[in-house]
């Protein structure tokens, strides 16, 4: 066999690991939704379908224990779920509260003991496990008699998302190369893709090119979220980049890493965008943009109903709120933004008004081109007539607002942890509600 053969069979089999792991971790997500969401398909399950003049935070409880017995096989996999849920919930919290019991304690006077009581009652009643438990900080009194309102991943993500998605074949919002064309060919002014590679091999791309222009570079999976596996390259002259931990490399080197990481997943190259001259002081480096949720209305229109603003903290090259960002609520009638806080499973950061690596205040600050960033997510929400929900990634630059991606399952976790509330008594709740329970 030629050494060819070889290295087509070692790529093939790269590529397959690569698919297999894909698969893999999909389901695992999909089965953690079912073990931490037992409680509740327990609690509602007997009451069948919701009517829909329920309130709408118990709607959506209700409609997701409906929808948990629905499924192939539902019975046999909630045995095998309230097998693994004693285990899995006295795992998550021995680690939770490591991480934070007696930090929180020394700034609240909550015991750890009550604490520990906290996650425990909050995850039997409401399927609230204790990673939410510190996001929601529901260790505090006035948060807790609040906590049937909070809106979980399980049933936003799960049931209710799946409903609302398009017909199959008209909308293909998270392949990026798709989302990019698709913006470019109704005129929504949206971040563009340079280069594609896949199976090892740079692949042909309609509007691309064949040579890493000699500029500041961003690369991300082609179908990826959460800010996983992304990475910036700033271009430093003679045809060479650095990433964002020193590690210089050629354009010819940069390109074949790249085919070699397209053995496992897609791949993209994007231009790296540059921050709005009055948010460089509190980007540390990376692209801080808005997450901005817009809903259809009960007439069919895009309706604005939530936005967070990120900064990054902990690295330069994702402001993401999974990746360790601060997240604050922005005023849609102003554009200010407030106190900020990152995901709170780590008692370290707080609340704060300052950022914790340039010490810059931001606490008040209105945000540059706020109007332009609400209308251009309106905007890019009327070019996709099939999408009821779509969390916008927009960033602000320094001629104006662009759409970095488009979320068609956005779940709520920034906005309640941000806002500081339940999701379960706003506006988003109320058009969930209408639309799941017409879908």
């Amino acid at each position: 066999m030629s050494a060819d053969s070889h290295k087509s069979l070692a790529d093939r089999w790269v590529s397959l690991r690569g698919m297999a792991w894909k698969a893999l971790l999909a389901r695992a997500e999909a089965f953690a939704y079912l073990v931490t969401g037992l409680p509740v398909a327990l609690r509602w399950g007997a009451r069948g379908k919701p009517a829909p003049d329920v309130p709408p935070a118990r709607y959506l409880h209700r409609h997701y224990a409906w929808d948990y017995w629905r499924l192939p096989l539902g019975p046999v996999k909630a045995l095998l779920a309230a097998l693994v849920w004693p285990v899995a919930l006295v795992v998550a919290v021995v680690l939770f509260t490591r991480r934070n019991g007696r930090a929180i304690a020394a700034r609240t006077g909550v015991s750890v003991a009550t604490q520990i009581r906290g996650q425990l009652e909050m995850a039997a009643r409401f399927g609230i496990a204790p990673f939410w438990y510190y996001m929601y900080e529901l260790h505090l009194p006035e948060r807790r008699v609040r906590a049937a309102l909070y809106l979980t991943a399980h049933e936003t993500i799960g049931p209710a998302y799946r409903l609302l998605q398009p017909p199959p074949g008209t909308d293909d919002m998270d392949d990026k190369i798709w989302f990019a064309g698709h913006c470019h060919a109704h005129a929504v002014r949206a971040v563009p893709v340079l280069m594609h590679f896949s199976h090892g091999e740079r692949q042909p791309l309609a509007g691309g090119v064949s040579v890493l222009p000699e500029a500041d570079l961003f690369v991300k999976p082609r179908s990826g979220s959460g800010g996983h596996r992304m990475e910036r390259w700033d271009a430093i002259g003679g045809s060479r980049y650095r990433d964002a931990g020193g590690q210089i490399l050629t354009r010819d080197e940069l390109m074949a890493r790249l085919a070699r990481r397209s053995l496992r997943d897609d791949y993209l190259v994007q231009p790296r965008l540059a921050n709005h001259p009055a948010l460089d002081d509190i980007a540390n480096g990376a692209l801080a943009t808005v997450r901005l949720l817009t809903c259809r209305d009960e007439q069919g229109r895009p309706e604005p109903v939530k936005a967070a603003f990120r900064m990054a903290i902990g690295n330069q090259v994702v402001d993401n709120f999974h990746q360790g960002g601060l997240a604050t609520a922005v005023d849609f009638a102003t554009g200010e933004i407030g106190i900020a806080s990152d995901l709170g499973i780590r008692p370290a950061v707080g609340w704060r008004d300052t950022h914790p690596v340039s010490g810059a205040r931001f606490a008040g600050r209105i945000l540059p081109h706020w109007p332009e960033v609400v209308a251009l997510a309106v905007r890019a929400h009327e070019a996709f007539p099939g999408r009821i929900i779509v969390g916008w990634d927009v960033a602000m630059l320094a001629d104006g607002a662009m759409i970095i991606e488009g979320n068609g399952r956005p779940d709520l976790d920034i906005h309640q942890r941000a806002e500081r509330g339940p999701a379960g008594e706003s506006r988003i709740a109320e058009l969930l509600r209408f639309h799941v329970s017409r879908a």
